[in-house]
């Protein structure tokens, strides 16, 4: 089915079928229905329409839902949805932050709830969004300080261990070290990762067809190792394929009892990625999928000086996203100190 005949199915079909409905859910704060009419709206309405990811809506549900358990239980909220202030959600924002969330989860979840809002004066449920003036708490630390990157040799390091942790599954050590490198070299999100099918893998052209944000697609090249990678991997998947446990199209596929041979996904994704960097010793704010596109971004501008190249590999719409990529690299910094000393000893 697709989204607008989905839309159209629903029960926000026609604008009084919207307002009884998120009327009806919003007295009840039901969060399910309210999610529903979320989903729709941003389906309909937001810039990206149809193109919205479905892991964009996850994580919008998922602040409705957080943002409901604050406000109280629905038989008797100490904050009901029409009567809602700028100033409960600056107290919500306050919660949050006190609860340990970096500022840009709470950014995050603000900005959930605000297409919430927008949604249910849609709806006609409110007349305007109560959270419009609301402003994100800001982070203390730059982001370039707070996101690092894995340094060159010890990602080196890192694509050694699939090898050494599993030397007697050869299967998951070609599947993980080509996780690793895809993120990690290629510089694909985790969303792309998992998104991939056998069939956007070309290996005669030696190239990827990569679905990245809002449905945008792009053609990344592939290095002389992935493509060997790529192949090693394929031989161990077809050895699922010929025992029938092979249940996707999908490139990178679960080795988990519970979804074996179905699709990777993101939570599987980083919990492979975990394993490694806890095995090398990283610290578990860099456990994360992206911590690899990082790390690709930083690598490759430490390669080339070149943001354009950057921002054209790893699908930014501009090179000004790709410039904390350059700030991230701290051997560029120490490189110019290094050089500037040169100079005054040159001159003694």
């Amino acid at each position: 089915m697709t989204a607008n005949s989905l839309v159209l199915a629903s029960r926000w079909s026609n604008a009084a079928n919207r307002r009884r409905e998120g009327l009806r859910a919003a007295h009840a704060q039901d969060a399910d229905v309210l999610c529903d009419l979320l989903w729709t709206y941003m389906r309909l309405k937001s810039s990206r329409g149809a193109r919205t990811s479905e892991l964009t809506l996850t994580h919008y549900a998922e602040s409705v839902r957080r943002f409901l358990e604050f406000t109280g239980p629905p038989e008797s909220p100490a904050r009901a949805l029409n009567q809602l202030t700028a100033e409960d959600f600056e107290v919500w924002l306050l919660d949050m932050q006190s609860a340990g969330l970096s500022a840009s989860s709470v950014k995050r979840h603000l900005y959930g709830l605000r297409n919430m809002m927008k949604a249910l004066v849609w709806a006609n449920v409110l007349d305007s969004d109560p959270s419009a003036g609301v402003r994100p708490p800001s982070e203390a630390t730059p982001a370039h300080a707070r996101k690092r990157a894995i340094p060159v040799e010890r990602y080196a390091e890192l694509v050694l261990l699939p090898a050494a942790l599993h030397r007697h599954d050869s299967i998951r050590a070609n599947r993980d070290v080509l996780l690793i490198e895809l993120g990690g070299s290629v510089g694909l999100r985790a969303a792309e990762l998992v998104g991939l099918n056998v069939e956007d893998v070309d290996l005669n052209l030696a190239q990827g067809r990569v679905r990245g944000k809002g449905g945008k697609q792009r053609l990344v090249p592939l290095t002389s190792r992935i493509v060997t990678l790529t192949r090693q991997w394929l031989m161990s998947r077809s050895a699922i394929k010929a025992e029938g446990l092979l249940k996707t199209e999908a490139l990178l596929v679960s080795l988990t009892q519970r979804n074996y041979g179905g699709r990777l996904t993101t939570k599987g994704g980083r919990d492979i990625a975990a394993t490694y960097y806890k095995a090398l010793g990283l610290p578990p704010e860099m456990w994360g999928l992206h911590t690899l596109r990082r790390t690709a971004g930083t690598h490759l501008y430490r390669a080339t000086r070149d943001l354009h190249v950057v921002a054209d590999l790893l699908g930014h719409s501009s090179v000004t996203t790709s410039a904390i990529y350059a700030k991230m690299d701290t051997e560029v910094r120490r490189e110019a100190l290094e050089a500037m000393e040169r100079l005054r000893d040159s001159g003694k």
